[in-house]
């Protein structure tokens, strides 16, 4: 490995830090519930979120076409100031300001990823990305231990302040890479309508590459699994069961703290048995663990919810180093951020669908329908998942 790689990862690493400074990660909910109660912050979300997944796409091909550094930097740059304006305060601001959160997230997503994938050209049959996105799993966890604690406590000060600290932390995730310079893209002198036409292009071929077989059996996985991990970690759900589960704002801060602490662990240890572990056992632990923490939430089990909030924790930060090395691997370079974003996309697309519905399930007491309904989908999904992968194998030895 190269000293200039060294230093790449280095700076991925601060990165990862930088930008999971989540602050509001505990009490966010707690802010908006001064303005409108859940079904009102499930409409929200649900507008919110359904903006900036109408942009996820573009944003990948957008990326691809005109750098992965400026989007991604422009990303951040409007994700936190947009965050730090939200502590003005009343349901219209906070709307709008969340919509250009929404947004901005949207044009950084798969961008930062894509760049230092490409920047660092890792040998496509090393485990180097994956034990990258491993370490920068433990410092976005580390950013996010100390975050959740500090949130909580700023909290009690001044909820305003909360935003506008987080706000600052993603627009100095825009400096640290700054000065990272995208490979060149030719673009030539094209006509409005063929770079249009090819603008549209990219986005079809990001589409397309999720038909190959090798990408295919994934889907359900990521719509379900990791669509779960983002309802919980970047939605409602999350402060919901801590609610349900009768934490207060600052006592959910700590179980926050704690799970992100054991996160931290379960990823080192990952990161020492990297080379070794297997894809089909991490994802068959993954969803039946996820699918039997909905099924524990529905009883009125108190402060043992805490390892339903463990499960998903700690469930989220595993499965993103072995799908983005799946990811990664399989697209197309010049279509990787495009790729990368459709992936985004299948993640944030339930959280559009689901937030007016568990708002209101969540304000007529009625949560536990989703949380079965929910569990019997991971199930699903992942044996679609198991027989499929179980077939390919078969097929793959039949042809030696």
């Amino acid at each position: 490995m190269t000293d200039g790689q060294k230093k790449l990862q280095r700076r991925w690493l601060v990165y990862q830090f930088t930008t999971n400074l989540w602050f509001t990660s505990a009490v966010w909910l707690y802010f908006y519930r001064l303005f409108m109660n859940d079904a009102g912050v499930g409409i929200l979300d649900a507008s919110a979120f359904g903006i900036g997944l109408l942009a996820e796409i573009p944003s990948g091909a957008l990326a691809d076409k005109f750098g992965r550094g400026r989007i991604a930097r422009l990303g951040l740059i409007l994700a936190g100031s947009a965050l730090a304006l939200q502590a003005v305060g009343g349901f219209m601001p906070i709307f709008f300001f969340q919509i250009l959160t929404s947004i901005g997230y949207a044009l950084t997503s798969g961008a930062d990823e894509a760049l230092f994938f490409s920047k660092l050209k890792f040998r496509e049959d090393s485990k180097h990305w994956r034990r990258l996105m491993i370490r920068g799993g433990q410092a976005a966890l580390v950013a996010s231990l100390i975050a959740t604690l500090l949130g909580g406590l700023l909290y009690g000060i001044s909820p305003q302040a909360v935003f506008i600290v987080n706000g600052i932390a993603l627009v100095v995730g825009a400096v640290m890479i700054w000065n990272i310079k995208d490979e060149k893209i030719s673009r030539g002198r094209q006509k409005i309508l063929a770079s249009v036409k090819e603008y549209g292009s990219n986005i079809a071929e990001g589409f397309r590459a999720f038909a190959s077989p090798k990408l295919r059996l994934y889907i359900p996985l990521i719509i379900t699994i990791q669509g779960l991990f983002y309802t919980v970690g970047m939605g409602l759900l999350r402060i919901v069961l801590l609610d349900r589960f009768h934490f207060s704002p600052f006592a959910g801060s700590v179980v926050i703290t704690i799970c992100a602490v054991v996160s931290i662990v379960v990823l080192h240890f990952l990161h020492a048995k990297s080379e070794t572990l297997r894809e089909k056992k991490i994802l068959t632990v993954l969803a039946l663990s996820a699918a039997s923490g909905l099924l524990l939430s529905v009883f009125n089990i108190g402060w043992f919810g805490f390892v339903v909030i463990l499960i998903f924790y700690v469930g989220e930060h595993v499965m993103y180093p072995f799908l983005s090395e799946i990811l990664n691997k399989n697209a197309p370079e010049k279509q990787r951020s495009t790729v990368l974003s459709v992936a985004s996309f299948f993640k944030e697309m339930p959280y559009v669908v689901l937030a007016p519905i568990i708002g209101w399930l969540s304000s007529v007491g009625r949560l536990d329908i989703f949380l079965v309904v929910w569990a019997i989908l991971i199930t699903l999904a992942w044996a679609y998942y198991f027989v499929k992968k179980k077939r390919n194998t078969i097929v793959k030895i039949d042809a030696l």
